[in-house]
């Protein structure tokens, strides 16, 4: 997609509910929570939690390291920054717990080996953690063991150079190694950090849980903000968590809240009252359009500029024309599916971020990743389809309507849909 796609001037602004019951036309429906007060000090709220993914050797996202998003101290840091930085990881862990974590994958949470004496591990514990912790003497190895009865789950950081950790390797489900590390013989899931060539991820067992740039993408772009870093971290929330996970996110950044409250209100989230918060407007969506408003927050950012207001209606556009087209006989898997692609289709220019990154950073599924860089496939033609609408291209959008099987002015009239429903977008983002 080229810069050129994004003319603002080729788009007005829309939301489509992408439910598979019959629906003739196209409906402003696109994104709701129980009013709750924010709960984190300020410094948290500064430096929010991240959910950093962990692939296996297929790329698939298998897991989420939860971490601060920020200037982390060094593990050379003085004890005191140290123990703040575990206090407010720790901290932000005990909020998303309190209504039980509801997401599938499981999550890493790294601790040191003084909290393992403390009452955290079995306070906090959810069948989804797995605590990730050096275990340096033969004290710090009795209490994980002793909690792993228990039935709390470990990820000791392996070195073959210390013997408390080669005698008890065989103990553990899961063990923590760097890329450039020996393979240790064992019968535990190797999770491998550091990783950022081809050649190093082939020298492990097929079943290892992998973390580094090949994965990931490379360092962002130094001009990538803060914002940017936020808008990043609610998208990845917004698209593969729970809706209680996105209600954190509010709690933990207040400043993204009116903004998601004027989107949820206006015409866009389709709601039958006004919410009167961003939890409460969360909780009247429900999570597939409380999802979608949060994307289009997370293209727009909390103080929209002339630009992000633009990519976040396009994206809107292309979404809705999409989903309509799809129910209108497109061989896309679902419209739902069809929606999603269309609004990342402008993450890129909105987040300043290369496409491969964005896909590695939200661990698309394949269909859209294929979809976004342009490779053949259904729902890639669906978004040349609407890329053609927006350019008035007659020759490709006829080359489109016979390949889709769908008459022409059936696509007119669903993109001049989508046009006018997004509008309203625009308005409640200035």
């Amino acid at each position: 997609m080229s810069a050129d796609d994004l003319h603002p001037s080729r788009i007005v602004g829309g939301g489509i509910n992408t439910r598979e019951s019959d629906q003739p036309v196209v409906v402003t429906q696109m994104l709701g929570i129980a009013s709750s007060n924010p709960v984190r000090e300020e410094a948290l709220r500064e430096r929010f939690l991240s959910f950093d993914p962990l692939f296996d050797a297929a790329s698939s996202l298998v897991a989420h390291q939860l971490v601060l998003r920020g200037r982390t101290a060094a593990a050379d840091a003085p004890p005191e920054l140290r123990q703040m930085d575990e206090d407010m990881l720790l901290t932000g862990l005990y909020s998303l717990t309190q209504d039980g974590l509801t997401g599938e994958l499981p999550l890493l949470v790294r601790i040191s080996a003084g909290v393992l004496f403390s009452d955290i591990p079995q306070q906090l514990d959810h069948r989804q953690l797995i605590w990730c912790v050096s275990l340096d003497s033969e004290q710090h190895l009795a209490r994980a063991l002793a909690l792993q009865d228990a039935g709390l789950t470990f990820c000791p950081a392996f070195d073959r150079n210390h013997a408390v950790m080669q005698d008890s390797a065989s103990a553990w489900r899961y063990l923590a190694c760097r890329a450039d590390d020996i393979p240790p013989a064992v019968s535990a899931r190797l999770i491998v950090e550091g990783v950022r060539h081809a050649h190093t991820q082939a020298r492990w067992p097929a079943d290892a849980w992998f973390k580094g740039s090949l994965f990931s993408g490379d360092t962002q772009p130094a001009a990538h903000t803060r914002e940017q870093a936020v808008q990043l971290d609610l998208l990845a929330i917004a698209l593969r968590q729970s809706l209680d996970t996105l209600i954190q996110f509010f709690r933990l950044n207040p400043d993204m809240a009116p903004r998601l409250l004027a989107i949820a209100n206006s015409p866009i989230g389709g709601l039958s009252r006004p919410a009167e918060s961003a939890a409460h407007a969360l909780v009247l969506l429900g999570p597939q359009r409380a999802a979608r408003v949060a994307i289009l927050l997370a293209l727009a950012g909390a103080h929209p500029t002339e630009a992000t207001r633009h990519y976040a209606v396009t994206a809107l556009t292309r979404a809705l024309f999409m989903g309509k087209v799809t129910r209108l006989g497109a061989p896309a898997e679902s419209a739902a599916a069809a929606f999603e692609i269309g609004l990342l289709s402008a993450a890129p220019h909105a987040l300043s971020l290369p496409l491969e990154a964005l896909i590695r950073k939200l661990g698309l599924a394949a269909a859209s990743a294929l979809a976004l860089s342009a490779h053949p496939s259904s729902e890639g033609a669906t978004l040349q389809l609407a890329h053609a609408c927006e350019n008035n291209d007659a020759e490709i959008l006829a080359r489109y309507a016979q390949q889709l099987d769908i008459p022409l002015h059936q696509i007119s009239v669903a993109y001049l849909d989508a046009l006018i429903a997004a509008s309203a977008l625009d308005t409640a983002l200035h």
